[in-house]
């Protein structure tokens, strides 16, 4: 043979990737050694033989409409691995062909003008396996995912932090002034919380934080509404497109719930288990209310609903605090 053409051979069977070459009529004519460890498949079953006879299943799929764009126009393609996973039956190792978990795969086609000795077109198929760059990139974006959620995450209750409350805050402004809606926001704080951990504990104080928590995020039932940790026992929420009343209505039902949770609260001179103070206010963005102005006003109104006793929901509107249930109008300064 040739020391060239010995050599050109001598790589194609050497090569780290998957090789396989087609003629015209997609007649395997060249499948190297990688393709028959990986393809479980001994070269002499491969050679001759149709692409779609070998691999039936690869009929119709991106990859077959590849080749007769390479054979029959002359171009080339590239199959990314994100859209077309494992077109070939190939595995890394005989414990994955085992278990049918097949390769990652990587795939160009590439076609070959005939010329000289060889008239008719032919095209490459180059399999290189990824299995282990997908691999790390599903750590990546797992770690991505996870700092993510650290940064979004209560580390104690699991409910949103202050600090994504405060960026959603800064998106849902900017859309209620592009859409002349109202944004209604929340101070809430569990009533006598420092007697509650003097009584039983900080580890019981933090399993109550987390049932408070859980509690009333559950009565916000928008996806675009969002609750999170203020800090230490107070929590604060945010309503887009809601007015005073709205706010009210939802309060209401997160005092309830606070109240059956009937979590035992001995020091208490409210009631015998925890409840919850919310104080609500509401804006339009659009008539230049601030975020700072409405959370100013609603933790006044917070203050208002300690003032008058706790475990309710006082509104705060214009210079006026309002009580829900009987609407009891109160002094605008208390």
């Amino acid at each position: 043979m040739n020391p060239e053409l010995y050599l050109a051979a001598l790589v194609v069977q050497e090569a780290q990737m998957g090789l396989m070459v087609l003629d015209s009529n997609e007649n395997i004519v060249l499948f190297n050694e990688w393709l028959v460890k990986a393809a479980c498949l001994p070269e002499k079953d491969a050679i001759g033989k149709n692409l779609l006879q070998l691999f039936p299943e690869l009929q119709g799929t991106r990859l077959q409409s590849a080749v007769e764009t390479s054979l029959q126009k002359g171009f080339p393609s590239l199959l990314s691995q994100s859209l077309n996973r494992t077109p070939f039956p190939i595995y890394a190792g005989a414990e994955e062909y085992k278990t049918g978990i097949r390769m990652e795969q990587l795939i160009h086609v590439i076609p070959l003008k005939g010329g000289g000795i060889t008239p008719q077109r032919h095209c490459i198929i180059q399999i290189a396996n990824v299995s282990e760059a997908v691999r790390r990139e599903k750590i990546l974006i797992e770690q991505a995912k996870e700092l993510r959620r650290n940064l979004i995450t209560d580390g104690l209750t699991g409910i949103y932090s202050r600090r994504y409350w405060e960026e959603q805050t800064l998106v849902e402004f900017r859309k209620a002034r592009r859409d002349c809606s109202p944004v209604a926001m929340m101070m809430l704080d569990v009533d006598l919380f420092k007697h509650f951990n003097d009584t039983y504990g900080h580890p019981e104080g933090d399993l109550c934080l987390q049932r408070v928590a859980r509690a009333a995020a559950n009565e916000l039932k928008r996806p675009r509404d969002i609750l999170a940790r203020y800090g230490g026992e107070e929590f604060v929420a945010l309503l887009p497109e809601t007015n005073l009343e709205g706010a009210a209505v939802v309060s209401e039902r997160i005092v309830k719930a606070i109240q059956n949770l009937q979590i035992p609260h001995l020091k208490s001179n409210v009631a015998p288990y925890v409840t919850l103070s919310i104080g609500v206010a509401c804006g339009f963005p659009v008539g230049g209310d601030t975020q700072e102005t409405i959370i100013s006003e609603a933790d006044q109104a917070l203050y208002a609903a300690k003032h008058l006793g706790r475990n309710r929901v006082v509104l705060r509107k214009d210079e006026f605090f309002f009580t829900t249930g009987n609407i009891k109008i109160t002094n605008g300064i208390l």
